[in-house]
């Protein structure tokens, strides 16, 4: 008996410590709060270290929204990086095109947006091939990924890296599904903007609530008199991203790293 509960024991820290493994890297998505602009190793980053501001847009490409954010983009000179559900891509492929052809980088946010916390180094590995899957059928090869929720696990980081893609999560966010006003948005991305900030908003309603890209349509305009007034430039990820930043990454002259 004594040995049938010790080894439940056992058994017991061993999930238990399977598990602190699985959520304890998630913290990394606490960045915009921290002063630390990547994981020591490149593992993730949060901020840039040019002098430019990154604007970046999760959850499309969607119909009813990307158009009319791409357009506002082009009206106040701003390029951006767009991450891309492989499952909207599947959808609307021809919205890649539009994006990129507006001179915008694309990255990935995965296939399904679902939380990785709790999810098996499979599931995640797979969603991931998915998501990249889509992308190249539109002729996009990504450099970077940002995970649903923000969300980093054990997983989350080896298929990353297994896939020479760069992590990257924000150091500024409008949190649009909750505010109550563009104002309320334009306060708090500008809370968390100044040379390297990575800012995130998102350009489909699909999973907000409705009304949430409105406000962020209504927040460009402002936020671009801002940075314009703080002497900071609007730019791509890879621009403020040098491919060759990171040690171990791919040279300045891979043709992916556009600007």
């Amino acid at each position: 008996m004594k040995v049938a509960t010790g080894l439940a024991v056992a058994a017991g820290a061993v999930a238990g410590a399977a598990t602190v493994g699985q959520w304890a890297p998630s913290v990394v998505s606490l960045g915009q709060w921290t002063t630390w602009r990547e994981v020591p190793g490149g593992w993730c980053r949060w901020r840039g270290r040019g002098p430019g501001v990154a604007l970046t847009f999760d959850d499309g490409p969607d119909p009813e929204w990307t158009p009319a954010v791409v357009d506002a983009l082009a009206r106040l000179g701003l390029p951006a990086t767009f991450f891309c559900l492989g499952s909207h891509v599947d959808a609307w492929p021809d919205l890649v095109g539009a994006v990129v052809g507006a001179g915008h980088v694309v990255g990935t946010h995965g296939y399904h947006h679902r939380h990785h916390l709790g999810r098996p180094p499979w599931w995640v590995g797979r969603d991931l091939d998915a998501s990249l899957a889509a992308l190249r059928r539109v002729g996009v090869e990504p450099r970077w990924f940002r995970p649903p929720f923000g969300q980093v696990s054990g997983p989350t980081l080896i298929a990353a890296r297994s896939r020479r893609l760069e992590l990257v999560l924000w150091s500024a966010w409008g949190r649009e599904w909750v505010a109550p006003d563009a104002g309320a948005v334009v306060r708090r991305v500008l809370a968390g903007v100044g040379p390297g900030a990575i800012v995130l908003l998102h350009e489909s309603d699909r999973l907000s609530p409705p009304g949430s890209v409105a406000k962020v349509l209504d927040v460009l305009g402002p936020l671009a008199d801002e940075l314009e007034r703080r002497s900071l430039v609007a730019v791509t990820l890879d621009a403020l991203v040098p491919a060759g930043d990171r040690p171990g990454k791919r040279p300045a002259t891979d043709p992916r790293a556009r600007s």
